[in-house]
């Protein structure tokens, strides 16, 4: 009987020590740490996992000039002979245009005596208002009046005006009156100046 009991408790005894035995493993060493990833290169992943190509650097080509940039334009000439067709006049038109949107422009006006001798005007706008240089040198019978003179006009008008012949003309008057006070009857002097006047034609 005391075999039996020491014989069932040595069994029980192994049977503790194999259970001990089998039991699990601390949780480190049954999970062994996860392999270390590998660094990504430097550069952005797209979605795709590609690296965008680097931005291309802005074109050094010159920026095309802008023609409303410009602030400053030479009309050229405009040439007034007697008794022929004008030369120059779409350049004159040219000044009006520019002119009239508040930039600034240049153009020279000759006209001739009935000799035939020239008399430059040099006409300019600065934005602001009109200068004008007439130079009437070569005028031989301009006498003790000879030379270049300057003044300086606040506004251009254009004005309508019927010649003693009943000829309708368009005449271009610079002036310093206010503006719609300058009528084709109103006459040259210290505020009104006209520079030339042209039949009009239907």
């Amino acid at each position: 009987m005391k075999r039996t009991r020491i014989l069932w408790l040595l069994c029980l005894g192994l049977l503790l020590a194999g259970l001990s035995a089998c039991g699990p493993k601390d949780t480190e060493d049954a999970n062994p740490p996860a392999q270390a990833e590998q660094n990504e290169p430097a550069g952005e992943q797209t979605p795709s996992g590609e690296t965008p190509a680097t931005p291309e650097p802005p074109s050094s080509d010159p920026v095309p000039e802008d023609p409303n940039a410009i602030t400053f334009f030479d009309c050229g000439t405009l040439d007034l002979p007697n008794g022929a067709e004008p030369t120059g006049r779409e350049n004159f038109e040219e000044f009006l245009n520019v002119t009239g949107v508040g930039k600034s422009a240049a153009i020279q006006i000759t006209q001739y005596t009935v000799e035939g001798d020239p008399i430059v005007s040099a006409l300019s706008y600065d934005g602001t208002a009109y200068t004008l240089k007439v130079d009437n040198t070569a005028d031989a019978f301009a006498g003790d009046g000879a030379g270049v003179t300057e003044s300086t006009w606040a506004r251009l008008a254009i004005t309508e005006k019927t010649g003693e012949d009943g000829t309708l003309y368009q005449a271009f008057r610079l002036t310093n009156l206010d503006e719609g006070a300058v009528t084709g009857e109103t006459p040259d002097g210290d505020d009104v100046y006209t520079l030339f006047q042209e039949p009009l034609v239907d």
